[in-house]
């Protein structure tokens, strides 16, 4: 099997908001968000075939819909408004091709996921992570 990385579209229907969080955050991180419930995974077939076997312990084989599709290299058109910014996928390609197969765990420094912090204007002004109060 080939130790080079490619570019795999995710794409899930969960039917249980339990599995549907926990499939979720599965694929978080592994791979980076291209739109809601789709993915984009740059992996070996191996680390492929890894996530396949995680994913099967989280979903129910009757009421939920994963599918992997490999893309060709270099093919990845988009139109309409952008839903990541420029030079993302460059990025996501590059950390992916590292030789460590393992995905990132969550809240790593090297991962691309946003750091954590206040979630909009709900912040509360007495949290740590809110922001400064303007004035």
């Amino acid at each position: 099997m080939s130790r080079r990385p490619g570019e795999w579209l995710v794409a899930y229907d969960v039917a249980c908001p339990r599995r549907l969080a926990r499939v979720h955050r599965l694929l978080v991180a592994w791979a980076l968000p291209a739109q809601y419930s789709v993915f984009l995974l740059v992996a070996t077939r191996e680390a492929v075939d890894r996530l396949v076997g995680e994913l099967a312990r989280l979903i129910h084989p009757r009421q939920d819909d994963v599918r992997i599709y490999r893309l060709e290299p270099g093919w990845i058109r988009q139109l309409g408004a952008p839903t990541l910014p420029r030079g993302v996928l460059t990025l996501f390609a590059r950390q992916a091709s590292r030789p460590a197969e393992k995905p990132l765990a969550p809240g790593r420094s090297d991962a691309l996921s946003p750091a954590p912090g206040p979630r909009g204007p709900r912040a509360s002004p007495g949290r740590p992570d809110s922001p400064a109060p303007r004035g």
